[in-house]
């Protein structure tokens, strides 16, 4: 894939050692990675010594560094799992409820014989699309066993502990198998891979679509395997990308779509450096030996894919409750000064942080790489001999320009200038396309860069050393070369480890959530088929209802919620549109809706009262509910009376209207 814009000029099985067309050794053609002896023993790594036979030395060297990137991944939710993982999380509000439903969904759906794509416990009475939405729906599956044994909070905790560990695993076995890296280069790759400023800033938000990044690693190894290495069977790496390729769907779409972008710009920059070799499409040259094995690879991968993804893509594009279009009126975007610079959040950002879903103190912002990373690059094309180096700056530049999205940023923001070209502004409007948000190219961006920095360190990095030193002047200058590698491993490492690490203050802030005494005393005896009005309302960033509902097993339905849904032209509705229903209960609840103001909305008018009345009957409302919370809780109490007819009576801590449908008819 992206390793094959760098190989155009690799023998498919050159032997170790042996020259590659260009004159260059081939480091990819040392073993197969399909079973024969590890590649980084030959490219860097060194061998258990004779006598070193203690329980260290026999414990596999991929396992311990799972088991610092898992400690690193328990560091970041240190408060979490120092209290109650069952009943602690960033908050409940904002997008981390969202996270803690989507990931309760499937197990609810698995034990009660419930579709995994459509969800109709909220957004009464249609549902949403949950392909149309963040849903995660793969590792709500996978964690359904934690669900039913200690609850979805507890199962996003392990999901936000475990996101980067494995991220960051798998591109230390990629980088390892893959590259045939060293040890410790593999190590570095995979630390920045999967503990960088993008994936702590979406750590914080609990955005998992976008810091679970595990199955990139290894979509690139399939790729590199059919356009470059083309060890082993075609058919192997075929299936094995195109199963990847259906398992990132369910985790992150929009994630798939980027990497399939990004494949196919690599792979194009492949084409085109084979295309300039002098023998490149000669009988014998490069693209007529290697084409074969890597069409009928990526064919198999398409068709797998396509067999796999046949009727949820259907779902998503025109299934029940699918949405046209765009899913958001602005998308985040990054700006060129905050690629560049460790700035951080805005004061409007750090403002609306707790709307997003983040109380503690807020960090470096996402899209930061920083100068010192694109040092690296720039070293690594000089000094690196494979070509991987030059498609890594490449394709980083190119996922940084992207990144900019369509609409520029100001640079006292932390934007870029006015006369700079942003392609994005040609793709935006495209189907698809118009659903990315174009910050998230980060995520590619800080692949290549750590794939880049790997690829340095395992270059400067001093050898083994097999042979015994001579004394004298030949001593003197093998030390002063090594501790020279070995400063220079050191710069590196720390030019880009410190600064992504710590990026965010950590461990990552944390609070104990409880529900009311409704919700577990009244909420928990309710009659089956029972749909509540909750106040505040859920589909404002006060959507503790969310959590509330998921940790009572989804005993009762909900109106409204966080998800994106189908407005009555097809196009997303959020909930939040002045004058419907839904836009009243959150103009009631919040000013805050994304790049806009909600107003208070005036006292009902009978015309007002009656509309908001058939809205209840259509949602079937069993029950209306206040509990604390809202930004005007007395002038809503008021506002609802008026509507229902009659005051609340309280219950346990809640304002409470039931029989609503006997009440309004």
């Amino acid at each position: 894939m992206e390793r094959a814009a760098i190989q155009g000029t690799q023998e498919p099985a050159a032997p170790a050692g042996q020259a590659d067309p260009a004159g260059q050794a081939d480091p990819a053609g040392q073993a197969d990675p399909a079973g024969q002896a590890d590649p980084a023993g030959q490219a860097g790594g060194t061998a258990p010594e004779p006598g070193h036979a203690g329980l260290v030395n026999r414990i596999p060297v991929w396992l311990l560094a799972a088991a610092a990137y898992l400690a690193l991944g328990v560091a970041l939710w240190w408060h979490v799992w120092t209290g109650n993982p069952a009943a602690t999380m960033v908050c409940a509000c904002g997008d981390p409820s969202s996270f803690v439903w989507f990931l309760d969904w499937p197990a609810y759906a698995i034990s009660h014989g419930h579709s995994l794509f459509l969800a109709t416990t909220a957004h009464v009475p249609a549902g949403m699309n949950l392909l149309d939405n963040t849903s995660v729906l793969a590792l709500g599956v996978a964690l359904a066993p934690v669900t039913w044994l200690w609850g979805p909070i507890a199962s996003l905790n392990v999901a936000l502990t475990l996101a980067p560990a494995l991220s960051a695993l798998a591109a230390y076995v990629c980088l390892r198998r893959a590259l045939g890296l060293s040890r410790f280069a593999a190590f570095l790759g995979g630390l920045l891979f999967g503990f960088s400023p993008f994936v702590m800033r979406n750590e914080a938000v609990n955005h998992l679509q976008v810091t679970f990044q595990a199955l990139l690693p290894l979509i690139f190894w399939c790729g590199y395997e059919l356009a470059v290495a083309q060890r082993g069977k075609w058919w192997r790496w075929g299936l094995a990308l195109g199963v990847l390729t259906a398992l990132q769907f369910f985790i992150g779409s929009e994630t798939l779509t980027i990497t399939a972008m990004t494949a196919g710009m690599a792979l194009l920059a492949a084409i085109a450096a084979a295309v300039f070799r002098q023998d490149a499409l000669s009988p014998g040259g490069v693209l007529a030996r290697r084409l074969p094995f890597a069409v009928r690879g990526f064919a198999l991968a398409g068709a797998v894919a396509a067999v796999l993804l046949g009727y949820p893509l259907w779902f998503a594009l025109a299934g029940p409750q699918h949405i046209k279009g765009a899913d958001w009126a602005f998308s985040a975007t990054n700006g060129l000064l905050r690629v560049l610079l460790p700035l951080s959040q805005s004061a409007f950002q750090q403002l609306h942080l707790p709307q997003i879903g983040y109380l503690g103190p807020a960090g470096t912002l996402g899209a930061y790489l920083g100068i010192p990373a694109i040092a690296v690059l720039v070293v690594a094309v000089i000094a690196v001999r494979r070509p991987l180096a030059k498609l890594c700056a490449v394709m980083t530049l190119a996922a940084v320009w992207l990144s900019l999205g369509a609409t520029h940023l100001p640079v006292p923001s932390g934007g870029e200038p006015r006369w700079l070209v942003l392609p994005w502004r040609a793709l935006d409007h495209l189907p698809v396309l118009d659903k990315i948000t174009p910050a998230n190219f980060s995520a590619v961006a800080v692949w290549f860069v750590a794939v880049a920095a790997a690829l340095l360190v395992d270059r400067v990095r001093p050898g083994p050393g097999g042979q015994p030193a001579p004394s004298g002047t030949w001593l003197r200058g093998a030390l002063t070369r090594r501790a020279a590698g070995w400063a220079g491993v050191g710069a590196i490492s720390a030019g880009l480890v410190l600064p992504w690490l710590f990026a965010w203050p950590l461990p990552f802030t944390t609070t104990a959530v409880a529900a009311p005494s409704w919700v577990t005393h009244q909420g928990a005896s309710l009659p089956s088929g029972a749909v509540v009005l909750f106040y505040p309302f859920p589909s404002s960033y006060l959507d503790q209802a969310l959590v509330w509902q998921a940790r009572s097993g989804m005993r009762f339905s909900v109106v409204g919620g966080r998800g994106l849904v189908a407005g009555p032209d097809g196009t997303v509705d959020h909930g939040l549109t002045p004058g419907t229903p839904e836009g009243t209960m959150s103009g009631l609840t919040t000013s805050y809706s994304p790049h806009s103001y909600l107003a208070l909305p005036p006292r009902p008018t009978p015309a007002t009262a009656s509309a908001f009345r058939s809205a209840l009957r259509r949602w079937k409302v069993t029950a209306v509910v206040m509990t604390g919370g809202g930004r005007a809780p007395a002038y809503a109490r008021q506002w609802l009376t008026t509507v229902l007819g009659t005051a609340p009576t309280p219950q346990n801590g809640a304002w409470v209207w039931d029989d609503v449908q006997k009440l309004i008819s």
